[in-house]
């Protein structure tokens, strides 16, 4: 039997320090696991072998390292280069009924007011390091507020964007254990959990008018629709049923302004 033609797919970090190269053959399908950590950083699983996986830039030595439970495996896909995920079949796996339950860190900061017909939420990254607190409207299946985008930085972290007032979100944790990431116009700062890597928050830097001024036409849009609201990603909001939360597809890849290269 004649073997099965492969595709050479690269893949890497968003700021390009790793970058690694796979062979297989053309990917229709990956593995979604809905355990505590895959939940959280919305992981897509492949499992190429590890003498199957080129190292093009960087090493392995040279990432951080979060382990818990069996500490075997290792995380690929969503880190592709031009693979659209939304078309991918999700082959399940129930990878939270294996070992201890996860619980879920306490939230330990402030707690924003609730509004009318608010909830407030709480949530965490999967260590614990970093807590948010958010009050928006009921997060169901009736919820009509929740965003995907699959812009280079957003699909690298699988972020499920609830957006809410400043004023009604709140993160708590150790400055330093709580990263900023900012690329492209720079307008926005992506929070993570320097532990465990999980993204927490989406926040519009403060901008002088002068700045705003000399922004492009559609970056300048883009600011003073959003600028007063802060994203949080729902997946590390406690109590949110994921399976059944509505969200809203945004091509942010080809909407949003930028000139991100896959390196």
């Amino acid at each position: 039997m004649a073997e099965a033609e492969t595709v050479t797919y690269r893949g890497n970090c968003h700021c390009g320090d790793f970058v690694f190269e796979t062979k297989l053959p053309e990917l229709k399908s990956a593995f979604y696991c809905n355990c505590s950590i895959c939940a959280k950083k919305g992981y897509l699983w492949l499992f190429p072998g590890d003498d199957n996986v080129k190292i093009v830039k960087g090493s392995l030595e040279g990432l951080t390292a979060y382990t818990f439970g069996p500490k075997k495996l290792k995380h690929l896909a969503h880190a592709i280069q031009g693979l659209a995920c939304w078309d991918l079949e999700n082959i399940q796996y129930d990878g939270a009924a294996l070992g201890e339950p996860f619980e879920p860190p306490v939230h330990k900061g402030e707690v924003p007011e609730a509004g009318d017909g608010e909830v407030v939420y709480t949530g965490s990254c999967h260590c614990g390091a970093v807590t948010v607190a958010a009050a928006t409207k009921p997060l169901d299946e009736a919820s009509e507020n929740a965003i995907e985008c699959n812009c280079s930085s957003c699909e690298r972290i699988a972020s499920i964007w609830i957006y809410s007032p400043k004023s009604s979100v709140v993160l708590s944790g150790d400055e330093a254990n709580i990263g900023k990431y900012g690329f492209n116009n720079h307008l926005i700062d992506k929070t993570f959990c320097k532990t465990c890597g999980v993204g927490l928050t989406n926040v519009f830097k403060v901008m002088s008018e002068e700045q705003v001024a000399a922004m492009p036409e559609r970056t300048r849009d883009v600011y003073a629709v959003k600028h007063m609201y802060t994203g949080v990603n729902a997946r590390t909001l406690h109590g949110v049923d994921l399976a059944k939360l509505k969200t809203k597809k945004v091509d942010g890849l080809n909407r949003i302004p930028g000139d991100y290269v896959n390196p």
